[in-house]
């Protein structure tokens, strides 16, 4: 997160994004060495130089800012990069990936913030598709995931991180291109139900009581309720809805089906899903260490867990996070 002492007018962007042959009409700063206010580096009419992105990398700056109001132009120009470029573009793919991993939230944002379940679902095939894309790329590899998550505590975050983390996995178990693209696109609504949970309960600062714990546990049902009909979800994609709190032992809900019962996606879902929750912020706690959460997640290895998948994405972690 940006210096809270820095000017609020404005929002930090990722050098890991900008690419010289693509214009973007912002003004770019930086910080001073004191980063405590910021200084004019490139007015927008004097384009960036892989020498410039050079200098920037090796003095260790990641980020730069522009002004809030110029946030719709860094949008489009994210935007260009992700839809206009292919396996074919000269882009390197980690510009490409993290580009992706700022249009997913804020296309997600837009959709669960309207709170239009036909919206979100009609984004998340787009965005499906997009990101199974890059993910199924020979040049792609699992630790370029660290560019398109966040961390910060919302729905839509949540969601992306966890179609992110799924069409990953997918990846690494074997699926086609094709799944892994329905997997990635089944993450992105698999907390749909969650659009008709209050928000007082969804953010509350500290853990839910006996009731609040009730209505959040409705959110699988409902979500089913709102996609179980389309034509446009697949039956996998609807069981990563229903079925991603669900136990191998039948003690998950909301029906407790057993492990023969729950669909192979369902299973990629709870993995990842479990995973996100425990490493991002939450209301009530900070981030769990990726190690740690592993290691947590070891003591349900058979009874909630599916062991073939849990072993690959141990594998993942391990030979991609350290901490």
């Amino acid at each position: 997160m940006p210096n809270s002492s820095l000017p609020t007018d404005f929002i930090p962007i990722s050098v890991s994004t900008l690419i010289p042959s693509q214009i973007m009409d912002a003004d770019l700063y930086r910080a001073d060495e004191s980063a405590r206010r910021l200084v004019l580096y490139r007015g927008s009419d004097y384009p960036l130089t892989i020498e410039d992105l050079q200098r920037l990398r090796e003095r260790g700056v990641s980020r730069l800012f522009i002004e809030s109001d110029r946030r719709d132009d860094y949008q489009q120009y994210l935007r260009k990069m992700v839809f206009e470029s292919d396996s074919e573009s000269s882009l390197p793919v980690s510009a490409r990936t993290e580009a992706l991993g700022a249009v997913v939230r804020d296309i997600l944002q837009n959709a669960f913030a309207g709170g239009d379940a036909n919206e979100t679902i009609q984004s998340a095939h787009e965005l499906g598709t997009l990101t199974a894309n890059i993910l199924s790329e020979d040049t792609f590899a699992a630790s370029d995931l660290s560019r398109v998550l966040s961390h910060d505590y919302a729905t839509f975050t949540h969601s992306a991180n966890v179609a992110f983390y799924a069409g990953v996995l997918a990846k690494h178990l074997g699926y086609s291109k094709e799944d892994i693209q329905q997997i990635t696109t089944g993450g992105l609504i698999h907390d749909l139900g969650k659009l008709e949970i209050d928000d007082k309960i969804l953010s509350k600062p500290a853990r839910l009581d006996e009731r609040e714990f009730r209505e959040i546990k409705r959110h699988p049902t409902l979500g089913f309720i709102q996609v179980a009909e389309r034509s446009d979800v697949t039956c996998g994609q609807l069981m990563m809805v229903y079925q991603h709190h669900e136990r191998l032992d039948g003690g998950g809900y909301p029906v407790g089906v057993t492990a023969n019962e729950i669909h192979p996606w369902a299973k990629i879902c709870t993995v990842v899903d479990v995973f996100e929750a425990l490493t991002s912020h939450r209301p009530y706690r900070t981030p769990m260490a990726k190690a740690r959460a592993i290691e947590l997640m070891q003591r349900d290895l058979g009874t909630a867990f599916d062991p073939e998948i849990f072993a690959c994405w141990e594998e993942i972690t391990r030979n991609c996070w350290h901490n």
